[in-house]
């Protein structure tokens, strides 16, 4: 009898592990946090939620939300201003961006739309002013590039894992994380996830993005 009852908890115990492994796979299509993440943007399951945040200039940014009052596309990315490597590469590519957009509304006023925002996740550090400071190193213009921090630990963890971003601190006061950049519409889908080598594909996209929202009957 013992040994029939440790079977039965042993087939109990491999079938909860298969099915839930399933779950969280996605029926063992993704074995990664970034397959989990592609797959749930094509199942089109992820969605920025609106939290509070504080601008580098003090302000309170409105950015994506229910209501059909922001910019039609938003190219995001998650960094931290003490960040030695990962940050100064998206950093750069920002500037990049920023060029770009500055150069096409200048041609054609018309073609706006397009918005690039930087959110630090380490709420401890990064409060307006040292975000600022990081601003102003990087020439952001603030009509086309927002730098802003959540209001709170909590409002930075419903953020990040509102898009499934992973964060993890690396026991020498910095963080370990991913350099994606995240193209949102107005109502914070996830609409596209680029890789930080990819920031002209993510660039045209959210060009495309915003034409399309242009286009579209009112």
């Amino acid at each position: 009898m013992a040994r029939r009852l440790s079977a039965i908890l042993c087939v109990t115990l491999t079938f909860g592990l298969v099915v839930g492994l399933c779950h969280w796979t996605y029926g063992f299509e993704a074995w990664t946090f970034e397959g989990r993440r592609q797959v749930q943007l094509k199942a089109g399951e992820l969605h920025a939620q609106p939290v509070a945040l504080r601008g580098s200039d003090g302000s309170v940014p409105r950015l994506w939300g229910e209501a059909d009052n922001g910019s039609p596309a938003y190219l995001v990315d998650f960094v931290y201003t003490r960040c030695p490597s990962v940050c100064r590469a998206l950093g750069s590519e920002y500037q990049q961006m920023q060029r770009d957009l500055l150069m096409r509304q200048g041609a054609e006023p018309s073609l706006g739309g397009v918005h690039l925002v930087s959110i630090s996740f380490d709420v401890q550090h990064d409060e307006p002013t040292r975000l600022a400071r990081y601003a102003a190193d990087l020439r952001a213009d603030p009509q086309h590039w927002t730098l802003a921090v959540p209001a709170t630990h909590s409002d930075a963890g419903t953020l990040l894992r509102s898009l499934g971003v992973v964060v993890i601190p690396d026991g020498e006061g910095g963080f370990v994380h991913n350099g994606d950049i995240h193209l949102l519409d107005q109502r914070g889908r996830l609409r596209g996830l680029f890789d930080l080598d990819q920031w002209p594909q993510a660039l045209e996209a959210a060009h495309r993005l915003a034409a399309a929202r242009r286009a579209a009957p009112q």
